[in-house]
């Protein structure tokens, strides 16, 4: 995992995707702080960070688009595969190294409330609360931009997918917010939802049966419950998307909030995908 950590973090410097994200992301972050701390004469740093959320979605295809399409570009990605390291050490280390070339730009944006305090009080716990949680939300991001980019061998595609992904993700609150509570049309959701499941297995397996297997159970589940117990399905896709709402665990951490539910759903979200984005390249590699 160390030499697959060290090659990607050096050719994040050795190419422009590093010094691009970087760029980017300081100078519109600075923008914000610029209008609304230093013009605005506010010491709610926390603030700043909950409003370039959106410019973070933005830049984080920069970040994740080649973690693993260059290896399909420059044709590595045989010889990476048929090294003796384990496809979890592969993934691990392209994540980490992101992850680094994230810390070290969120770090520099320290200095900006470290300012503040020269003309001022500021509250500090609330704001390295409100870090922290961006630095998770960050870790999770990169998670879904990497589980992306293994979807695909074209960088455009990693980038639009990431970024579409993340948008999706970020609107996800306005949804259950307007998503009927009815039994009815929640388990239509939950039968489709069944649905989508066995067209996933089967795209994973190329098993007709066992694809056709899960449908069948699935549909029968919710079939069963309706009858049984219809009242399990009031109000079931709002408690559903709900695990699907990262950025509504940021307000948490917004309002200086180390909450612990808050971060083992951030670092449980980020290893259910990863574990997805490695058997997505095992079975890129048996294909």
């Amino acid at each position: 995992m160390l030499a697959v950590y060290l090659k990607d973090l050096s050719a994040y410097f050795r190419t422009l995707s590093g010094y691009v994200f970087m760029s980017v992301f300081l100078l519109i972050s600075s923008v914000f702080f610029v209008i609304y701390n230093v013009f605005g004469a506010s010491a709610n740093y926390n603030s700043t960070l909950g409003d370039i959320l959106f410019i973070f979605i933005l830049v984080t295809p920069i970040l994740t688009m080649r973690l693993m399409t260059d290896e399909v570009t420059q044709k590595t990605d045989h010889l990476l595969y048929t090294s003796p390291i384990s496809f979890a050490d592969i993934v691990l280390g392209k994540y980490f190294a992101a992850v680094t070339v994230f810390a070290i730009t969120l770090l520099i944006t320290c200095f900006y409330p470290i300012s503040l305090s020269f003309f001022g009080k500021i509250a500090v716990w609330e704001i390295v609360g409100a870090t922290i949680g961006f630095f998770l939300l960050g870790c999770v991001a990169i998670a879904i931009g990497l589980f992306i980019s293994s979807l695909t061998d074209n960088l455009i595609n990693a980038a639009i997918g990431t970024f579409g992904a993340l948008l999706i993700i970020l609107f996800i609150d306005s949804v259950r917010s307007i998503y009927p509570a009815e039994r009815n049309p929640n388990a239509i959701f939950a039968a489709v939802l069944a649905l989508a499941i066995a067209l996933w297995i089967y795209w994973l397996t190329r098993n007709l049966l066992a694809g056709g297997i899960v449908a069948i159970v699935g549909l029968g589940v919710v079939g069963l419950l309706y009858w049984l117990q219809p009242q399990v399905f009031e109000g079931f896709v709002y408690h559903l998307l709900g695990w699907f709402s990262v950025f509504y665990h940021f307000n948490n951490f917004k309002m200086g909030l180390l909450s612990l539910s808050s971060i083992v759903y951030y670092l449980s979200f980020a290893f259910v995908v990863l574990f997805f984005t490695i058997r997505t390249i095992e079975k890129r590699r048996w294909s």
